[in-house]
This record gives structure tokens, sequence and C-alpha cells, in this order.
């Protein structure tokens, strides 16, 4: 029994010896008397010491794991105090230790009492610290070198980590960390340096906030490109498990300290609508090559200005298959290969001779086009200009731009689609956020979800921003009528049914081409795309 009665009371002890046949209270005056006699009693043949400050927890916990692992005491003193207490250099000199390991900076420990202890022992080391967390740090890298399990705890009171200590003796970094999140230091060291396989948090939500459960860093964004990837990884997986489905994932940070992290990014696999960035692509730099125009018909009659603006403003696949046969599916696979989208098809050879039935692409090719785009890599700047406007103004922001803040600007092509494993959801974007541009791209399969999607997007915007208190949100009304405008009920102007009145606001919810299928009175019926605006106006990203 550690402490005097005023700390375990007579009572205590008597309970106590009921359940075990040998039981020794250790006492003392205070503290200091009471750390000095287990030292004297259970550590006698100890050869390194550890001191800590008695006017305060955190540095003696943090350092308890490291040295128990040792064999040694941690012997507690007024850190404020010189000289050292007579009591207390009587024990250490008896001791005879070859090295003192002081717990804390000198403002826990001042320098006076750091000078005696040097005239104890041969060797003295300080691990200090701007805080209590850099300190448990400053532990962790000094006395473990390897470990495949790190210990997580609040370095706010020290029930947790006093019972955790024991836990850290089999030579576990113990680390203590803020109640809202682990500093980006504690990472550091636990993800990279150690590369730990498992993390045990001691404490509930009260003590440690489940931000250190999903490794959101008080200080994220860090500023070490290697921490940056490897926090925002482990984030993308463990938000992806979250979720039915499974997701690749690609993140490119085309700023600061340009984090690129790849969740199986090269995987190939069908990429639904996404792919039609690369169509669009396609015909754009064509009408930089000067081998089409905006005017350029395709074979249903639509100009290829049309077509384009509906296959990425509202999705139509119509269109995309328009502007594809103008270009040939076998041409395009060839320029995907030659220019480094290696992953990428549509039905057809690959640049190395293997043929695929259908369309395929990987979230690495898709964040390559995207970063190629927004650096001006890919096309002339007025035609850069005219790919991002359709991208940024595009209707279908349930994913990617729902998982910002308001009034960040996002150009992204989305897509999904059913099949016989389940459903495909993807997304790929350029998010010009606060704390810099980045690109990323999200192919979901076998049961994905829009929701998925949406969080994963979340979770790599709050990496590179910091906690985002609402997301933006748009409503499905997402289209004005310009002026009274005739509805059919096919996509194309077959018997009118009627007008809609000028400035109805309406659902815009499929295609036909140019002719757009809208939810009114309740019924499915189409319009001319030349009769309907945007409802909102979608944030722009200056260049």
């Amino acid at each position: 029994m550690l402490g005097g009665t005023g700390s375990l009371t007579p009572e205590l002890e008597r309970q106590v010896r009921t359940y075990a046949p040998q039981v020794e209270r250790i006492a003392g005056a205070d503290r200091y008397a009471v750390s000095r006699s287990i030292a004297a009693e259970y550590f006698s043949e100890a050869t390194t010491i550890f001191i800590a400050t008695g006017n305060g927890f955190p540095d003696a916990l943090a350092g308890a794991g490291a040295a128990a692992a040792l064999g040694a005491p941690v012997v507690l003193i007024d850190g404020l105090q010189t000289p050292l207490a007579p009591q207390t250099d009587a024990l250490l000199r008896s001791m005879s230790p070859d090295a003192i390991v002081i717990l804390g900076g000198p403002g826990t420990i001042v320098p006076g009492l750091e000078a005696a202890l040097r005239d104890i022992a041969p060797s003295v080391t300080r691990m200090g610290g701007a805080d209590r967390f850099a300190v448990s740090v400053a532990i962790s890298e000094a006395f473990v070198p390897t470990a495949t399990t790190a210990l997580m705890t609040t370095g706010m009171n020290f029930p947790d980590a006093l019972t955790g200590a024991a836990l850290a003796a089999a030579g576990l970094p113990l680390y203590l960390v803020p109640t809202e999140c682990p500093t980006t230091a504690v990472l550091d060291d636990a993800l990279v340096r150690l590369a730990v396989e498992e993390i045990v948090i001691l404490g509930g939500v009260g003590s440690v906030s489940a931000n250190t459960e999903r490794l959101y860093g008080c200080s994220t964004p860090t500023t070490d490109r290697t921490l940056s990837e490897v926090l925002l990884r482990e984030k993308i997986v463990e938000m992806a498990g979250r979720h039915d489905g499974v997701y690749s994932v690609s993140v490119r940070e085309l700023g600061g300290l340009q984090a690129s992290v790849s969740v199986g990014g090269g995987s190939m696999q069908e990429p639904v609508s996404v792919i039609k960035l690369f169509a669009a692509y396609g015909i754009l730099d064509r009408i930089d090559s000067g081998r089409f125009t905006f005017d350029t018909v395709t074979r249903s009659g639509e100009t290829v200005h049309d077509c384009l603006r509906a296959m990425i403003h509202v999705s139509d696949n119509y269109c995309h298959w328009d502007l594809v046969a103008l270009i040939g599916e076998q041409t395009l696979n060839n320029q995907f290969w030659a220019e480094g989208y290696r992953q990428t098809v549509y039905a057809g050879y690959r640049g190395d001779g293997t043929y695929f039935a259908s369309k395929l692409s990987t979230t690495d090719d898709l964040a390559l086009l995207l970063s190629r785009l927004q650096r001006g890599l890919l096309l002339s700047p007025s035609l850069t200009e005219h790919f991002m406007t359709l991208l940024e103004t595009q209707l279908w922001r349930s994913k990617l731009p729902s998982g910002v803040a308001v009034g960040v600007p996002v150009a992204n092509k989305t897509g999904s689609a059913w099949s016989s494993s389940g459903w495909f959801h993807s997304d790929a974007g350029i998010i010009a956020a606060p704390g810099g541009t980045y690109v990323i791209s999200v192919l979901g399969s076998r049961g994905a979800t829009s929701l998925g999607v949406r969080e994963i997007g979340r979770t790599v915007y709050e990496h590179f921003n910091g906690p985002l208190a609402s997301a933006a949100t748009w409503s499905d009304l997402n289209s004005v009528t310009i002026g009274d405008i005739t509805y059919y009920r096919y996509g194309s102007e077959s018997t009118p049914l009627g007008v809609i009145p000028a400035g109805t606001r309406i659902e815009t919810y499929g295609s036909a081409r140019t002719f757009y299928q809208v939810i009114y009175d309740g019924a499915a019926v189409y319009v001319h795309s030349s009769g309907l605006r945007n409802y909102f106006d979608y944030p722009r990203s200056a260049r």
C-alpha cells in the first residue's frame, strides 16, 4: 500500500488484509518521503534513477513506464526549491547510480537542482519539452527504440496514466495527449518513427476525445510531409472502413507540402461517369490543336459545344458516347497510354497490347489528369478555363462538394451506377480550399454509397484545413427556368404537354443529350436545357 493513512485509511487497510496474507504499507510525511521509501526498499540495486517534480503529475507519469522497463525508481522532489532536500541527497548518494534521468524541463525542475544531481551521478540527462505532451515524446524517443503498440492517455489528469504506466513497463511508449486531440509530435513519433501497428487509448471519450481514435492531430495540417501522408492514409482507411463498399482513393496536394496519398489508387476498375473527365479532355485537346471546333457536329446532330456541356453539367451519357465516337475509343486509348495514363482505357487495346472489353480507370490516373489541368499543363489557358467552368458549375453536389466548407470551390465530376455486385459511387475533383488546393479522386464499388464518398472527401478536407464545423449543403432543386418554357413527355420536341412559368425553381433529374429531365408537378418531363440555368451560384475559384 503506497501512502500513509491520510491517503489510504486504516479501515481500507483492514479490508485489504482480508484479501492477502501479506500486506505492507509504505508511508511517509509527504509524497517525497513515500517515493524515497519505495526507491530504498524495492530499487536498492538500480543503476538508473528517474527524478520528477512532485508539484505536478504529468512528467512522473509519462516516465513511469520507461523507468519500470529499466527497473528504475521514480523519485519525486520539489522541483522549484534548492538546494536538493538532504534526505533525497543522502538516498541518491547511497544508491550510487550510474545515471540519473530528469523528467521535465527547467520550468519544472530548476537548473540548480540539475547541477546538484550532476554532483551525484556521472551521467545526468534531462527529458524536457515545451509542455507535458512534448516531454512524453522525448521520453519515448530516448527509451523506446522499437514498439508495435503505443499507449495514449490524457495529460490533463492522472488516474488513467497512473494505471496505464504498468502496461508501459513492457517497453511501450506512453504518450500524454490533450483531451481534444493528439499533438503532431505524438503522432509523428508513434506513426512515423515507431510505425506502430496498434494504438491503445487509456480512458473514455470524456478524457480522450474520439479525434484521437481518428488520428486527427491538434496541429494538423502538419509541417512534415511524411507525417502528413501517414496521417492522411490512416484517416482515409479508417473512414472508408466505416462505410459499405470498397473505396480506392488518391489525393495530391498541389501546394504546401505536396503530400500525395494513394489507397488502392492503382487498381483498375469501373469508373462510371468519372471517365467523362478523360472524354472531355480528349475533345478539348483536339479543339486546341485545330482538329475540332466547338461547332463540330456529332453523330446525333448536337454540336461539340452543347454535347460537352451536357456531358459534364448533367452527366449525360448519350453525349458522352457521341463525343467518344467522334474521336474513336482506340484513338483515345493510344493517347492515354502515350501521356502516362497507363491504367485508363475504353473498350479496346491498351498501349502494351492488352485488350479490355469495357472502360476502366484508376484514382491515380484521375488524380494525375486533374493535377495537370489545375496546373495548366493539359490545355491552353482559354480551354483550361472552359474545362474548369464546366466542372465548377456542374449540377451534382451530393459527394465531394458536400464535404467541404461553405464557399469552397469544387471542380468535380461525379458518377454512380448499379450492377449485380452493388452500387458504384465515385467522384473526382479539384478542391480550392483555404489551406491550399488539392486534388482528390474516389472510386467506390461493391455497394459503395454516396455518403461514403462524401465522408472520405470531408476527411481529406479536414486533414488539410482543420475540423469542419458545418459542411456545404445543396438542395435537389438545382435549376430555375429562365423564361416560360415548354415541356415534353420525351427527350425531344414531341407533342408539348404544357409550359413551366418563368422563374420556377425545379429539380433537374436526368437528361437525353440537350433535353433535361426535370420533376415538375410531381412528374418527370423533359425541357430543353437552353431554358434553364443553375439555381445556385456555385463557388468559383480565382484564376
